[in-house]
């Protein structure tokens, strides 16, 4: 498939995100930037609400009944807001001045992440060669067979009836719409919400986000264009790593979710319309970013916190008596139940295997240059980042983001090299303790923080040149602009960025090497429809790539993650298959389940994320190898060593 062919299904996407977003933001009276930045959250929470609804009430997902449901509520919540038009006001405007500048650093991020996904995907059909690839594709393909794209029905996909609980599924909600509108297949539908995420949801959200930071700055929003690309942590690596599609939009949601908490935060008074509106577009949001992934929302809190306590602390000491106690209390009551949510929260990740890999020294040098395990460091938008944090702290100016900054430090910095496995599962529990994902959520704050270096060398600059370089003057247009080219060629063409694309290119391969799913047993698991029936049910070692044959074709799969436990005989099949001429129990357990053919991918694997576990994907499927040779299977379709079998010994 060639990009070109590729537009439509982007276009799609980019409706699918925006457009019940736009049209729901823009009833409730939000305007260009915000309305434009908030608009995928508003999407995701829509859409994941709207998901349950359904799927109670048996409605089938797809375009047509999500749009008329788009309809049905925004069209009503405008005429009443035109109703009370005059009660209910909005933010304020930003200068018309800026709508320039920011389309321009929106463009130029978009252009810019675009060119690397191109470079990274290679395709537009490109799989991601990673283990969690297989639950969300076939997550994908589990609700277009359903209808259901509830939170609550989803895994259905791996659990049995009665065994599912609640999974937040904002971006199977998302990507199954896109490939329901029946051009594009589920690859090619992931990847088209990929790239919006990655190339408009994110800078957009990068730019709501500097503006509430820096609202007048011009030389900020061509700067948080060029920054937001900047760092191979994030977007790219959450493409890679993983892979983690619902962590990787909760991400690119959160910073325009920080931009309104800041506005809200910084405001001179609480109690204006203003204030009251951009609380429900954050409401919405939090929302949104939720039903993505859950951790998303707890690290808006964490970044938030410090402006919360830098607003709060200094109010409650001016007041006095009886009130300063019972607000130090309340505060202090709200720090213990947020520290408290936050470790019940994260037992979710308490057990898993990810290791510290360094001590605290060596994370925090990691994590101040984004070199993780002595990987390249990020050189030029690391020491923007850093020159941002001492130029804030020189002047006194916007303490509490120099401590929101902090606060991704020592998240990633307990992650990768805590001492102590209670301590990183009480602070990272929530993440997994995954140092990966705290290397990406470091570039929340590191983008905007760049930005503010960037801000602080131009105006050294300015005073140095003094007359010789007048704001709107042509030689300051000039050099502005070869800045920006320099910073844009420093932050593309070093070794960092060209190592996280190699690896991203590994990520997408379809080569005889590649990790799970080789380009030959794409090829075999693509003809499977010619040679077995639709409702077939196919046994096939998951670790191997077969999973992705549900997704490719429908056929259903025995197997369809490696943590899948719909056939209670399942575990028999999968060890003791080859034996089903000596052992009867082999064949009431193929009967049961319902099995007729098996894909035969070897034994080879190796996840493209570079986990470093030890996984044994072999043992527990011995039964499904050497079929021809045992006398129970005969050879159908063979693509290279990739082979498709029929079960002949319990016919």
């Amino acid at each position: 498939m060639s990009w070109l062919e590729f537009v439509p299904s982007l276009a799609v996407a980019v409706a699918v995100l925006f457009g019940p977003g736009l049209a729901l933001g823009l009833s409730i009276g939000a305007r260009r930037l915000t309305l434009w930045a908030i608009a995928p959250a508003i999407t995701v929470a829509f859409l994941s609400l709207l998901a349950i609804v359904y799927g109670g009430i048996g409605i089938s997902w797809s375009l047509l009944p999500v749009a008329a449901a788009v309809i049905v509520i925004a069209v009503p919540i405008a005429i009443v807001r035109q109703l009370l038009r005059g009660r209910i006001g909005r933010p304020d405007r930003p200068e018309s001045v800026l709508s320039g500048w920011t389309v321009a650093g929106l463009g130029l991020a978009a252009v810019v992440i675009g060119a690397q996904l191109v470079v990274g995907l290679q395709a537009p059909d490109r799989i991601s060669q990673t283990f969690d690839a297989y639950f969300h594709l076939n997550g994908i393909r589990y609700i277009l067979d359903t209808g259901s794209a509830s939170s609550f029905d989803i895994q259905g996909l791996v659990l049995p009836e009665g065994q599912r609980p609640f999974y937040p599924a904002g971006w199977h909600a998302v990507a199954s719409l896109v490939a329901s509108s029946g051009i594009a297949s589920i690859p090619v539908a992931v990847n088209a919400v990929s790239v919006v995420i990655a190339a408009l949801v994110w800078p957009a959200g990068c730019l709501l986000l500097m503006r509430s930071l820096m609202p007048r700055s011009r030389t900020a929003a061509l700067a948080t264009g060029v920054l937001a690309a900047a760092f191979p942590a994030f977007p790219i690596m959450m493409l890679t790593f993983g892979v983690l599609y619902p962590y990787f939009l909760a991400l690119a949601m959160l910073p325009a979710a920080l931009g309104l908490g800041f506005a809200i935060g910084q405001a001179r008074s609480l109690h204006g319309s203003g204030t009251l509106f951009r609380c429900v577009l954050l409401v919405l949001a939090l929302l949104g970013i939720a039903f993505a992934q859950p951790a998303g929302a707890f690290a808006w809190a964490a970044f938030v916190l410090p402006l919360v306590l830098w607003r709060a602390v200094p109010a409650i000491t001016r007041l006095g008596g009886v009130r300063r106690i019972v607000w130090w209390a309340v505060l202090g009551l709200g720090l213990v139940a947020f520290a408290g949510l936050w470790i019940w929260f994260g037992r979710i990740g308490a057990n898993t295997p990810w290791i510290a890999y360094t001590n605290l020294l060596g994370a925090l040098g990691e994590a101040l240059f984004h070199g993780f395990k002595a990987s390249f460091p990020s050189i030029v938008p690391c020491v923007l980042a850093l020159i941002g944090v001492v130029d804030l702290i020189r002047r006194r100016e916007k303490l509490w983001f120099v401590a929101t900054w902090a606060v991704s430090i020592v998240l990633f910095v307990v992650a990768a090299g805590g001492p102590s496995w209670k301590l990183r599962a009480w602070v990272d529990g929530i993440f997994y303790r995954d140092p990966p994902r705290l290397s990406a959520l470091l570039v929340i704050t590191a983008v905007p923080m760049a930005v503010f270096g960037v801000v602080a060398l131009w105006r050294f600059v300015q005073r140095r040149a003094g007359n010789r370089l007048a704001p709107g003057s042509a030689t300051a247009r000039a050099l502005a602009a070869a800045s920006l080219a320099v910073l844009l060629i420093a932050t593309q063409a070093n070794p960092a960025m060209w190592t996280q694309l190699g690896l991203t290119i590994r990520a997408y391969t379809d080569a005889a090497d590649a990790p799970i799913l080789s380009g030959s047993e794409r090829k075999l698991i693509e003809r499977m429809p010619e040679h077995i029936p639709a409702d077939a049910l196919v046994a096939g070692n998951p670790w191997t790539g077969t999973p992705f044959a549900y997704a490719l074709t429908g056929i259903r799969m025995m197997s369809p993650h490696f943590n899948s436990y719909l056939y209670p005989g399942a575990k028999i099949i999968n060890e003791r298959l080859n034996e089903a001429l000596e052992d009867p129990a082999v064949c009431d357990a193929v009967r049961s389940a319902g099995v007729t053919y098996v894909l035969d991918f070897g034994g080879y694997f190796k996840d493209a994320g570079e986990t470093g576990l030890e996984i044994d994907g072999t043992t527990p499927y011995l039964g499904l190898r050497d079929l021809a040779e045992a006398g129970v299977g005969e050879e159908v379709d063979r693509e290279g060593d990739a082979v498709l079998y029929r079960i002949t010994a319990c016919d």
